[in-house]
């Protein structure tokens, strides 16, 4: 399973399911789901204020990962949020997290404490399913600055699409302007 998903404080404490809702706009391109990893787009929604966010790209700052997605009352069976269709997302935005993703490419041991950028790739749908394809762009992680710093690796796996622990390194919350 592709995407980002908080599992525990940086400091070893469980993730208690803080999040902030944002707006999306419908002029947003891509089908969104949980996992993705999203960034404030420094505009709010005309009605009510509320911030927008819409998907990251590879080299800008991080807001966080979307963790739900409001419901549709004229679609209730639709998964995700389509592009085109405004909506809201909870997002999980303190940047000491520590969140689960899948590595693009074999990551090495010696890339732990490295920093990487993310590989963007747009959720997809198959049938009922909507499933995140981002990933951490493993093909050369650096001590240079870039959006994602890598934590550990699970299970000591090195393999392709290996599961690693990793948290923001760029985050929206802590850079000047967006």
């Amino acid at each position: 399973m592709k995407g980002f998903r908080p599992i525990q404080d940086i400091s070893g404490g469980t993730y208690t399911g803080k999040v902030q809702t944002f707006a999306v706009a419908a002029a947003h391109a891509s089908l969104l789901a949980v996992g993705d990893l999203v960034r404030i787009t420094g505009t709010a929604r005309a009605i009510d204020g509320m911030a927008e966010v819409d998907a990251a790209t590879a080299a800008q700052t991080l807001t966080g990962p979307i963790v739900g997605i409001d419901f549709d009352m004229s679609n209730l069976e639709q998964k995700g949020l389509i592009a085109g269709k405004a909506g809201t997302v909870k997002v999980a935005t303190d940047p000491m997290i520590l969140m689960e993703a899948t590595a693009s490419t074999t990551v090495a041991l010696a890339d732990v404490g490295a920093n990487a950028d993310i590989v963007a790739t747009a959720a997809t749908q198959s049938g009922g399913l909507v499933n995140s394809n981002m990933t951490v762009n493993t093909t050369s992680p650096a001590a240079a600055t870039a959006q994602i710093r890598i934590e550990g690796l699970k299970d000591g796996d090195t393999s392709s699409g290996a599961t690693i622990f990793c948290r923001i390194n760029e985050s929206t919350s802590s850079a000047v302007g967006v």
